[in-house]
């Protein structure tokens, strides 16, 4: 069972559910189909924005508007409604966060003491995940402590107690694609369905977590109304490990309780291991793009028949073609290899960072046509458009690999 995920930056997560049952019902343990670990961290240093590049208010841009001011913390429903009875512990210090482990069911003491007895590990936080919908729409969301998780989340969100006091205290965080993209605006309420029902929730903020595929942040309390299950997932810290070593080391730690890896980091340095998708397919996977010229951007879209978001549109176009990549922008991020702004190739794909609430995260991607011409499916109300190489926010270039 595939999660339908949130505009460009969402994944699919290890479990699912029933909304009306007695409880979860878990799917395959698998985050993605993704490409070997050699290509998820293959990396190198982003290209620099142009800063003459073109101006965010472009209408057809994936940017920010003019009137979102990037680091800033974001807006959150009506403080005034907050009891504090619930106290939230301050902003401590910022953690990374390098991978995400999820299993169908609760992780046991022991081996969540294993991952955080790893070399280099630095902190393994316990949260619950599951699938469930939200106003109907099947959504990732992670029940977490508002005091610790707090530390993991992206500056502009971790540094604000408006946002986790209204998480503690009943209310839901959207990320800031799930929130605008459906229209599920700040203040308003909407209705969570679970294993043990529908449990109605104030939209508390638009702020996108940091972690790929999660979209949306409640407290561990609502989490066990909902019929979460507890601690079946690990939100990982290891910011000076190998990333490839502390896959190996988090697999062992966790082997036998079926738990799915997803990368979250960038890695440092670029992995050589693996081939360039040949020229030949890359004119497939572009015929394949270029026949869906026209179609709706849909939130979450994977085919021509619902429509498509920006990574599902690629990632349809590339399967065509007979080639898998991840689901979602930040996972393509880590598909293939980094190549410098100028030196890219038709085929490549162009990434940006361009969400206000984690300025650190890839949230939009284009594949390139060459002579500065992109194809791309934008945002709502627009549809799958060439328009020309946008700069601004700029992350940088991959050139996929098979």
């Amino acid at each position: 069972m595939r999660t339908r995920t949130r505009a460009c930056t969402s994944a699919a997560l290890v479990v699912a559910f029933t909304a009306f049952g007695s409880g979860p019902v878990w799917a395959e343990p698998v985050v993605e189909e993704r490409p070997p670990l050699n290509q998820q961290v293959a990396a190198a240093a982003p290209a620099a924005p142009d800063p003459e590049g073109p101006s965010g208010s472009d209408p057809r841009s994936s940017q920010p508007r003019a009137d979102e001011d990037e680091g800033a913390a974001p807006d959150t429903a009506d403080t005034d409604h907050l009891d504090g009875d619930i106290p939230v512990e301050p902003f401590d210090e910022a953690r990374s966060v390098e991978y995400f482990a999820a299993a169908p069911e609760s992780l046991p003491r022991e081996a969540v003491e294993a991952v955080r007895d790893i070399e280099g590990v630095q902190d393994a936080l316990g949260v619950d995940a599951a699938r469930l919908e939200i106003e109907g729409e099947e959504t990732s969301l992670l029940g977490v402590n508002p005091s610790l998780f707090r530390n993991h989340a992206p500056e502009p969100s971790a540094e604000s107690d408006a946002i986790w006091q209204g998480v503690a205290e009943g209310a839901i965080a959207l990320s800031k694609d799930a929130g605008t993209e459906r229209d599920l605006d700040v203040g308003t309420d909407v209705t969570v369905a679970g294993g043990e029902g529908e449990v109605p929730m104030e939209v508390w903020t638009h702020a996108t977590s940091g972690i790929s595929g999660i979209d949306a942040l409640v407290s561990r309390e609502r989490a066990a109304e909902l019929g979460m299950p507890e601690g079946n997932a690990l939100v990982v810290s290891a910011p000076d490990a190998d990333l490839t070593e502390l896959n190996e080391d988090l697999e062992e730690a966790l082997e036998g309780h079926d738990a799915s890896l997803q990368l979250v980091a960038d890695a440092p340095e670029p992995m050589s291991e693996g081939e360039a998708v040949p020229p030949t397919v890359v004119e497939e996977v572009i015929a394949n793009a270029e026949t869906q010229l026209g179609v709706p951007y849909v939130w979450g879209g994977t085919s021509p028949n619902e429509g498509f978001d920006c990574s599902g549109l690629l990632q349809w176009a590339f399967a065509e073609a007979g080639v898998s990549i991840p689901r979602v922008t930040h996972d393509q991020w880590n598909a293939g290899s980094r190549v410098d702004h100028e030196d890219m190739e038709r085929g490549d794909l162009i990434f940006w960072r361009s969400d206000p609430t984690a300025p650190d995260y890839i949230s939009h991607v284009a594949i390139y046509l060459g002579d500065d011409q992109m194809l791309e499916a934008p945002r709502t109300g627009l549809d799958v458009q060439v328009t020309s190489v946008r700069t601004e926010n700029l992350a940088g270039v991959v050139r996929v690999h098979a």
